[in-house]
Parts: structure tokens; sequence; C-alpha cells
């Protein structure tokens, strides 16, 4: 998120973690410039608003509806999620490089304290590595590197306990190579903690499938930071059903734009017309994903949606009244 955004009604700017209802109005700071915020929604869509001036900031950016019922597994990884982001005063750690590549695992502790690690790790070419843990549970200080090699798919590697750790994984020239979060757990809790999160993982690979974007790594390393550390989800109050909007009308104010048919999953081709119920209102869109202008396509007559997904933002536009907010529908094909 970038610059101050506040959902209309509330005086209290939105801050990363926060839970934004399905159809609120999102409206940057006053006289605001350059500002884009993400929001993930617990039926998977992603959607970016941004905009860089202030007319474009002053028409504001309605959140969509959820075009599905989230099951019991979204809602708690959202609330955790958000729960973690909102309380999350963790330190950067010292080492840690912006492009490393991140993994997370959970694994079952040996008596000895080993754990085999897979994932991104199986990928490393047979050599000798270097790896320093990190706890971020428990009492135990930052270990002292130690040295493996990698022969197998599989890494082994110590740890001072069981608990949650960062590991960072260097070569022989002292480059990094995997920023690795591991869980590590004795049995049977281990399996328990494991079998929660391959639901998770499952759930985040479905929705970056659908609406790619989706922060995987942030979301899982949350998750698990949530589950080992006893934070508490956060209270997500989604709407069991995609709710009809009844704002408030403003005589002032462009009527936004309708979908029809509403956004959501379609078995093949749709034709989607767009409505304004201002009278002589101009209605202008995008189908990229980017906002729309006043430079931006005039809308006239339908529009297809073919192959996977086409996402629509549009704004209406009309003489002697403020612009509609945008509005976002996105639109996929499939089963």
């Amino acid at each position: 998120m970038s610059g101050s955004w506040h959902a209309a009604g509330k005086k209290e700017p939105i801050v990363t973690g926060d839970a934004i209802e399905p159809g609120s109005l999102l409206q940057p700071a006053e006289e605001a410039h350059e500002q884009s915020i993400t929001i993930l929604l617990p039926d998977g869509q992603r959607v970016l608003y941004e905009c860089f001036n202030a007319q474009d900031c002053a028409r504001g950016f309605r959140v969509p509806s959820l075009y599905r019922e989230p099951d019991l597994n979204a809602i708690d990884l959202m609330a955790r999620v958000g729960a973690v982001l909102l309380r999350d005063d963790r330190p950067t750690k010292p080492h840690e490089e912006p492009h490393v590549p991140r993994d997370e695992s959970v694994a079952v502790l040996s008596p000895e304290n080993k754990v085999k690690i897979a994932g991104l790790a199986a990928a490393l070419s047979n050599d000798t590595y270097w790896y320093e843990v990190r706890p971020l549970s428990g009492n135990s200080s930052l270990q002292p590197r130690h040295a493996f090699e990698k022969s197998t798919r599989l890494i082994t590697i110590t740890l001072p306990s069981e608990g949650l750790f960062d590991v960072s994984i260097v070569d022989h020239l002292n480059t990094p190579r995997i920023d690795l979060l591991v869980v590590a757990f004795r049995q049977p809790r281990a399996a328990k903690v494991l079998k929660s999160f391959e639901v998770v993982q499952e759930l985040l690979k479905e929705w970056n499938e659908n609406y790619q974007g989706w922060p995987i790594h942030d979301f899982q390393r949350a998750f698990l930071r949530s589950v080992v550390l006893g934070v508490p989800p956060s209270s997500w109050h989604a709407n069991r059903t995609a709710r009809t909007l009844k704002e408030i009308s403003h005589a002032d104010v462009t009527a936004e734009p309708r979908f029809s048919p509403k956004p959501g999953v379609f078995h093949g081709d749709t034709e989607v017309t767009l409505q304004c119920d201002t009278d002589s209102a101009t209605i202008h869109y995008t189908v990229d994903g980017s906002q729309p202008f006043t430079q931006s396509s005039t809308y006239h007559a339908p529009i297809m949606v073919k192959g996977t997904e086409l996402t629509i933002k549009a704004f209406a536009t009309a003489n002697g009244k403020k612009d509609s907010p945008v509005v976002t529908g996105i639109f996929r094909i499939g089963d």
C-alpha cells in the first residue's frame, strides 16, 4: 500500500492487515496523488487500485462484492494473516536479501533435533552449503553457522528445539541461496500442523491461478507464525452472500456503472454490458486491469469475455456532476 486510504464513512486510515468489507468504497487522502492499494478477498479475488493525480484519486474505488461464499479455511486464513500483519513488529534480519528465493516447510523433529527439508532445497546442486538458524519462538538465540552436504533431494539440518525458525542457506561464495522458514515439531503435532499447512498451500495455489499476483510466501509465513506463536485470528466478517449494494445516492455524483451479468465464473464466452442510471453519462473503461482515466476507451457496445479471464474497470462521468467511483468486475471462464 502506498499513501493514505480510508473506507467511506470511516475516519481511521486503512493499515496493512485491516479487514476490508466487500463492496466498500475506498478513498485516498484528499489532494492525494500517486496512491496504490491491493485488496485481497476471501473468495480469491485480488484487485489493485492506483491513481496518479488528484482528479483520478478523487473518484474513489469500489471493492468488488464476493462472487461466491468463502469456505471456512479461507476465512480462517485471512483472519490469521490479518492478525499477524496488524501486530507484526518482527525486525528485518540483518542478512535478509530482498531477492533471495523464499520457501516454507513444516518438518518432523527427530530425537536428535534434526529435520529433513525438501522444496526449493531439492533444486540446489550437489555441493557443500552453510546454514544459519535464527529462532523466532522460544528462548534460543542465533545459532552458529553449520555446513551440510547436498547429495540427495533432501537436506538435513539441526535445530535447537521445536518451534519456528528463519534458516538462511548460503553457498561456498557466501551467496544467499534460500531464505527458509521452518516449523519443526515432534509427532503427532507435526502431522497436525502439516495437514493444515497443506490446505493453505492448495488454497493459495488455486487463488493465484485464478487471480495472479497473490503474495503466497507472505501469506504462508503469516499463517505459520499465527499457528506456532499463538496469534489469535482477527475478526473477519466475510459476507455470506454476494451482497447488493444499497448506497445513499448523491445528486451531485454520477451513478456507478453496473455490470450485466454480475462478475463471477462462467462456463463459456460471455457478453458483458455496462449500464449507468445517470442520464447522458459517459462510461470509460479498461479491460487489462489498469485504472481507467478520462482518456480511456468510451463504452459503446457489449464487451466479450473469451478465453480464461478478463478484468473490467470502469467509471461514469456526466456534465455537472462528479465522476463516479471506479468499479471492478472480474469475469472468468472456467468449470
